[in-house]
């Protein structure tokens, strides 16, 4: 072997030591990597964690065409929208959350569809409660478990409670109370223990079979994922919205914490003049 050949197999052996070294170094750095960017809720979850089987399949077998279809059938999902089509709206959404677990409106379209159009075509109270409940359980349990890091979820879930089974925009809205309450009597709702304990520490006792009550909890829930003004402002706006219904209601020990959390939102988002107006009207109710 001549000297050329030699410094040829040396420079060859050095670049591939150092390449070696760099592919360690650089996967260790892509841990720390990883592991920040968990701590700052900038990565919901791995890849295929906390999906169900078929899920985690499609999302590995169908690879980067995923997009493509679910493109095509969220246009197909327009017309079925368009149309009133929405039982078949149903299964077009759940094959799109298959495509694409990771897109929170995705899920949010899914439970819409259900505790609002399904549930207005149902003829009896227990019928559309079905549905209702199907759209608290989607976001719950499978949006949110593939997202667990979504404010989005969290707000939309929230409003559902509010909106949905807080107010009586829905005919049936006292029967969905009085089976939710039901629910919540029989030890089948989860709630963490110490975000109970935190809530209340900051607003006082609540009754947690009242949708209120579960809407201020998913809201503040949410709070700690909001990354952007427009996510703290609108999980926050149902936070005190939910208080505020109870007031309404009768209960006027919340009046002072919910004026204090409208207060506490007014300093972070100065600009927002309907605030500083809210103030002022709780300022003058106590």
């Amino acid at each position: 072997m001549n000297f050329s050949s030699r410094k040829f197999l040396i420079l060859n052996s050095s670049f591939l030591i150092a390449a070696a070294a760099a592919l360690t170094l650089a996967g260790a750095l892509n841990v720390r990597l990883l592991e920040m960017r968990a701590e700052s809720h900038l990565t919901q979850a791995p890849p295929t964690q906390n999906m169900p089987p078929m899920v985690a399949f499609t999302t590995v077998a169908l690879g980067g065409f995923r997009g493509i279809l679910a493109d095509v059938l969220w246009m197909r999902a327009g017309t079925l929208q368009d149309e009133g089509r929405y039982f078949e709206l149903v299964q077009l959404s759940d094959w799109i959350v298959q495509l694409q677990p990771r897109v929170p409106v995705i899920w949010a379209y899914h439970a819409w569809n259900m505790a609002y159009n399904l549930s207005a075509l149902m003829p009896t109270p227990a019928e559309k409660w079905r549905w209702v409940r199907n759209g608290i359980g989607l976001l719950r349990d499978e949006g949110m478990a593939s997202n667990p890091g979504s404010p989005r979820l969290h707000q939309e879930l929230a409003w559902m409670f509010l909106h949905k089974l807080g107010t009586d925009s829905d005919s049936s809205a006292a029967y969905y109370r009085a089976q939710w309450a039901a629910e919540v009597d029989s030890g089948a709702v989860p709630l963490d223990p110490g975000l109970v304990r935190q809530i209340e520490a900051q607003f006082g006792a609540l009754d947690w079979r009242t949708p209120q009550a579960q809407a201020l909890y998913w809201a503040m829930a949410g709070l700690p994922f909001a990354r952007t003004d427009f996510d703290d402002l609108a999980l926050r706006r149902v936070a005190y919205q939910s208080l505020l219904q109870r007031v309404a209601l009768g209960d006027r020990a919340l009046l002072a914490p919910a004026t204090a959390f409208v207060q506490d939102t007014q300093r972070r988002h100065p600009r927002i003049g309907a605030l500083q107006e809210l103030l002022r009207q709780l300022r003058e109710a106590q």
